[in-house]
């Protein structure tokens, strides 16, 4: 709050403590804030991407395999079923109408192995394309920072929707390390001075604190949120020579089971249409 007063026929502003303890604590939440959403969007947008690339080329083709040798066990057990079901009520076996009814069943299976293939699909093409510099990699995250300080809308609850879809062009281009995009919204945001806050006091004030505080817990439990979940938690597969060729290992022998698994199941089948005929 302020008083306007009269002294050596001047007008004297005075802030209140409150006031004035509550801008303080708003100017270390926004900075705390602005750091808190760069850390969260580059683990997002660069770390987890890298992760993800680095452990699909290593365990993808595997766990592919794996995956497709799951879903066909899961297939010929319930194709066993069926027959059996036919078999158990004396009706005519229609290998056609079943092979249909599995495809239809198994239609998200099929969906999941090829968002798969897509995934290792998207690491080859991450893995080839061109790496920035040092020096130009550092320019970029400093523009980016820049940028998430004038533009983004848990900063800056006032920006148009203009704005914001500018924000999201940029956090585009971050993440595919597009400098030149990222260069040019700098400039047209951030070599004004613009500023997007209004003045707050009193009551107004204390309300914004209160929204920032909010924010930062929230983002403080994303980032632990995703430090504690894949592909985050993959980085030790990448990073340890143990841990890596356990895993490597582990997979193998997944597959290797579930071959076996899938021969039983064939052999079983085998033996019902023989004893069926």
């Amino acid at each position: 709050m302020k008083w306007t007063g009269r002294g050596s026929g001047m007008g004297q502003i005075i802030e209140f403590p409150d006031d004035k303890k509550a801008r303080e604590r708003l100017e270390a939440l926004k900075q705390t804030l602005e750091e808190l959403i760069f850390e969260k969007n580059h683990l997002q947008y660069i770390t987890c991407e890298n992760i993800q690339m680095e452990y699909m080329l290593i365990f993808g083709s595997l766990e592919y395999e794996l995956y497709q040798s799951y879903c066909k066990y899961l297939r010929l057990r319930r194709k066993r079923e069926l027959i059996q079901a036919k078999i158990n009520r004396q009706e005519k076996i229609n290998m056609k109408i079943i092979e249909l009814q599995l495809d239809e069943e198994f239609e998200a299976y099929q969906q999941q192995l090829n968002e798969k293939i897509e995934e290792i699909n998207q690491a080859i093409a991450r893995s080839k394309a061109d790496k920035l510099p040092a020096d130009k990699a550092a320019q970029l995250k400093k523009c980016y920072r820049s940028i998430v300080k004038k533009l983004h809308p848990d900063l800056n609850p006032n920006i148009t929707e203009a704005e914001i879809e500018m924000f999201y062009h940029a956090t585009d281009a971050y993440k595919d390390g597009d400098l030149q995009t990222i260069q040019l919204i700098f400039e047209i945001v951030c070599s004004d001075g613009m500023e997007s806050e209004a003045t707050l006091k009193g009551k107004s004030l204390h309300e914004e604190v209160e929204r920032l505080e909010g924010l930062v817990s929230q983002i403080q439990n994303e980032i632990e949120q995703i430090q504690t979940t894949p592909p985050y938690i993959w980085s030790i597969y990448l990073t340890d020579e143990t841990k890596k060729s356990e895993k490597l290992d582990e997979l193998k022998q997944d597959i290797e089971e579930f071959k076996q698994a899938i021969r039983i199941q064939k052999e079983y089948i085998d033996k019902l249409m023989r004893d069926a005929t």
